[in-house]
This record gives structure tokens, C-alpha cells and sequence, in this order.
């Protein structure tokens, strides 16, 4: 008698492994990938209060994993710089023209943070302190205040339903956040 999974329910030159990395999975309907869109969108807007859109580029080659790696070291270097705890959603797209990989992200907790020191400088001009464009260590980066009222959760969002599907949240709290919570905030607790 046999016992543990062997793969027994797959279809003849399939495993688990082969579904795990996308093989073989069915491509989702156009309507089934927009209703999954929205429904991340909206899950995305209500999980956190969101500060920041950014778009990271890379200027070399890199795989998800790799992209995914540079966005959770990047992230832990904003924390250090925000001085406190910072959240954030990263999903990674493979590009259209010549499939390069980048990353789109919404992060919390860096409202007090410069966004933009309004210095346009050298493209090798990564990882400086000045603001959270410059900061992003490995190519191009834009950084935007987040507006609900603009749908980049829903922008974001969409990449769990492409191909790459590559997607992490770093450092939600358990605890549901506040607006007095974070450094920056316009609001002030009165007791």
C-alpha cells in the first residue's frame, strides 16, 4: 500500500510542480480577470491607508524572485529612513517590449516622507537619500502621493490576474491601522 501524495488527479506528464509554476493552468476569461481586478482593487483600498504609488524599474535583467527580493531590501531601507514601520503591496509585470521586469507598488506609513526633491539627475544617480524617487537602488523609479480618487489600487491590482501573477505584502500590521498611527499625519489625537 502506497502512501503520501503521488500525484494521482493530474493528467498524464503533469505534477504539482508543473501547475505551480503556471503550466498547464487555464487562462481566465477577459470578464473573470476584470471582476478578479476589481475585486483586489477594492480588498487593496480598504486594507490599509495608502501614501505613496511607485512604478520601480530595473537597468539590468532580473527574474521575479530577484525583482521581489529588491523590493522587500528597499522596502526595509524606507523603514529605516521613515523611522518607523512601512507597509507596502508589489506586484511585478513583465513588460510588453522585450518582456523586461518592473515592479508597481503602494506603500504606507511614508506620508511625511519627500516624495520628490524636484532635482532631475544623472541616471546613475540611485540610492540617494534626498527622496523616494532617487532612493530606489536599481534603475528608474517614479513615486507619486496616492489618491484614492485615481484607481492605482485597481492599477496595481491587475497584475495578479496576468501571466507573472507575482505579488507580496510586506509589513501590514495585524492590528488595523489609524490615522494617528504614522509620522505625517495631518491629523492630531486629542484626549
Amino acid at each position: 500500500m502506497r502512501r503520501g501524495f503521488h500525484g494521482e488527479g493530474f493528467p498524464k506528464g503533469r505534477t504539482l510542480s508543473h501547475y505551480l509554476k503556471g503550466e498547464g493552468v487555464p487562462i481566465q476569461s477577459t470578464e473573470k480577470r476584470e471582476e478578479l481586478k476589481q475585486e483586489m482593487g477594492a480588498w487593496l483600498g480598504g486594507l490599509a491607508p495608502w501614501d505613496a504609488f511607485a512604478t520601480w524599474t530595473f537597468s539590468r535583467i532580473v527574474t521575479a524572485q530577484g525583482a521581489m527580493f529588491w523590493a522587500k531590501r528597499h522596502i526595509t531601507w524606507i523603514e529605516k529612513a521613515a523611522e518607523q514601520p512601512v507597509y507596502g503591496f508589489v506586484a511585478a509585470e513583465r513588460g510588453g517590449s522585450g518582456g523586461l521586469i518592473h515592479l508597481h507598488a503602494l506603500l504606507g506609513n511614508v506620508k511625511h516622507m519627500q516624495i520628490f526633491c524636484g532635482l532631475k539627475k544623472k541616471a546613475d544617480a540611485w540610492k540617494e537619500k534626498c527622496c523616494l524617487v532617487h532612493a530606489w537602488p536599481c534603475g528608474y523609479a517614479r513615486v507619486y502621493p496616492y489618491n484614492p480618487a485615481l484607481g492605482a489600487k485597481f492599477y496595481v491590482s491587475k497584475y495578479i490576474t496576468k501571466d507573472l501573477a507575482e505579488w507580496q505584502l510586506f509589513g501590514l500590521p495585524i492590528a488595523p491601522q489609524t490615522a494617528f498611527a504614522h509620522k505625517g499625519s495631518e491629523f492630531s489625537q486629542t484626549n
